[in-house]
């Protein structure tokens, strides 16, 4: 046990525990910690995708250099920075997920098709192509942390950003070095605050950061002609719609500073891995520190699928069942719990919550319960011999309404909803619909489904009294999703409700008439709420539920069409 540094005086149990460095941001949020290397790893590298899905869409998969890829699409983090200390300190936690979660910026910007494009549009040099690809490679990592900048997600970015340039620092040759040179402007560029880049640059930053001097300041001008396109990427570029766009601007702003740029560092050394730079003892320290990351890559190698196989366990797969339970069991897609979410702000309409509880109290029973023995309310004739002694003789009538049946929402977060008008208006549906529900039943439970990496995820969007949410992407799976929830549900003498909304009918997976046919089974009443829906979809899902469909076209219709949702058929 670690113990804290107040200790408890009053026999509870201690709640957390004080951990030296435990100071990270991370701390806030990361609690499921192990002393045992293997399964902190795979917390840690579970907290950290979940960190990266908040990035944006094909951010790719996360895994630790060393492990062995599975997809394409895998960001690989330098486990260095955490290795050896278990529970990993939070500020150590930090700079993994920082470099992850810039990693993912790059991914989602497109820094691969940059870089295609530089290799079919720029022709230099060999001597000079080495320096351009140094510039490409940091001018690109300014660009992804100044697109976390925009978000919170930027703390664990400058947390990376400050360990790799440390890193680097202790490898600078003499100044003046291309390397160099682009690393300060990189923490220049970079920075939060973004005034630093607007201010005439010193070379006192080459002391602070490799404990050298220099007296002709060599870094000035070109950091001036540096810092000229800073403005550019966070403004203009950040401007343009299209991720293609965005690309080909970053490589004409790139070069068109470049030519400029190589004619002062024209005779710098890049760095200690330049190939026109020869030095034995150069050659050797490179040697020396891949030698020592193919020895934690090896370590890696041997944990790679026990730790895969502990962060697979804490999802809940159902695919398997749900194959039992339908005909046509070879189009059933992957369909699995899942526990990354977003905060999401309360969108309630005070209007509609009351519209909506009172179709709700309608449908609920009426339980009457007294409070006795009270000193006023109503007089209470059965209690009226203790008028001369204590004159407790009165007593409260409260009436309280209960929806006795178990009632989960299940809400459709495809692709089809991810236009920004009909997710908001969605948002606002099910978070009023889900308070007058709760209001009436505190057992109520929400839902939301939508695919990711071939796979339709079940994720629950309200816990602890906050409403969370998930980001609307790929295809709809709905017969998945309503077996998935179905299954979910706890035995009881409760007739539970799943009140489905959606968008439009199942383009994935097996459709929902064996899901009809289960929750019939079951005798669990489906209800399907169409929101926003244009003529094609309405048949499609008309054609698909029956009777057990109502459609919203607009939100003044959604009390009344809830009403002869619930009404019994």
């Amino acid at each position: 046990m670690i113990h804290s540094e107040i200790t408890s005086r009053d026999g509870k149990a201690q709640e957390r525990f004080l951990i030296a460095g435990e100071d990270g941001f991370s701390e806030y949020w990361r609690r499921d910690k192990s002393p045992v290397e293997i399964l902190e790893l795979a917390k840690l590298l579970r907290g950290i995708r979940k960190m990266v899905s908040q990035v944006g869409r094909n951010s790719g998969n996360v895994v630790w250099e060393g492990m062995p890829i599975t997809r394409s699409d895998s960001i690989e983090i330098d486990p260095s920075p955490i290795m050896g200390r278990y529970p990993i300190p939070a500020v150590q936690a930090d700079i993994a997920i920082g470099l992850a979660i810039r990693s993912a910026y790059l991914k989602t910007e497109w820094t691969g098709h940059v870089l295609k494009l530089a290799q079919t549009k720029l022709e230099l040099p060999p001597m000079y192509a080495y320096k351009f690809s140094l510039f490409l490679d940091i001018a690109e990592k300014v660009y992804a942390d100044l697109v976390a900048n925009r978000s919170i997600l930027g703390l664990y970015a400058a947390k990376a950003r400050e360990w790799e340039i440390a890193k680097a620092a202790k490898q600078f040759i003499s100044p003046p070095s291309f390397s160099e040179l682009l690393h300060i402007w990189w923490r220049i560029a970079a920075d939060a605050e973004q005034e630093t880049y607007k201010q005439p640059y010193e070379d006192r930053s080459v002391v602070e950061m490799a404990g050298r001097t220099s007296n002709n300041q060599p870094y000035t001008k070109p950091m001036a002609l540096l810092n000229s396109i800073v403005e550019d990427l966070i403004t203009h570029c950040a401007a343009l719609p299209g991720v293609t766009e965005r690309c080909e601007y970053r490589l004409n702003r790139y070069a068109s500073i470049f030519n400029e740029l190589l004619e002062m560092v024209k005779f710098w050394p890049a760095d200690r891995k330049d190939p026109f730079l020869l030095s034995a003892d150069f050659t050797e320290d490179v040697a020396q520190e891949d030698q020592e990351m193919d020895a934690v890559k090896a370590t890696l190698l041997s944990f790679a699928d026990e730790i895969e196989s502990t962060i697979e366990t804490k999802h809940v797969d159902f695919t398997e069942q749900v194959r039992l339970l339908v005909a046509n069991f070879g189009d059933v897609v992957r369909v699995e719990g899942n526990d990354i979410v977003m905060p999401a702000k309360k969108n309630v309409d005070n209007a509609l919550l009351y519209k909506l509880k009172t179709v709700l109290q309608l449908a609920a029973q009426r339980n009457i319960s007294f409070s006795r023995g009270l000193d006023s309310g109503r007089i209470d004739r059965t209690r009226l011999y203790r008028a001369p002694t204590t004159g407790s003789i009165f007593n409260l009538k409260k009436t309280k309404y209960e929806l006795h049946n178990d009632i989960v929402l299940l809400v459709d977060c495809t692709g089809s909803m991810s236009e920004p008008t009909k997710w908001s208006k969605a948002e606002l549906i099910y978070q009023t619909l889900y308070t007058a529900i709760h209001d009436y039943n505190a057992n109520a439970r929400i839902f939301a489904y939508n695919e990711r990496n071939e796979t339709c995820r079940i994720t629950e969007i309200y816990k602890q009294g906050q409403f969370f949410s998930v980001m609307p992407h790929g295809r709809t799976a709905s017969g998945e999703a309503i077996i998935a929830t179905a299954i979910s549900l706890k035995p009881g003498a409760r007739k539970p409700f799943i009140i489905h909304i959606t968008d439009g009918a199942s383009n994935w997976g097996c459709g929902v008439r064996d899901a009809i046919a289960y929750c019939r089974k079951k005798k669990i009443n489906l209800l399907t709420l169409g929101l926003e829906c244009d003529p094609m979809n309405k048949t499609a899902l008309s054609e698909e539920y029956g009777e057990m469909i109502q459609f919203v076209d607009t939100m003044e219709q959604f009390p009344n069409v809830f009403k002869k949702l619930l009404s019994p058929k």
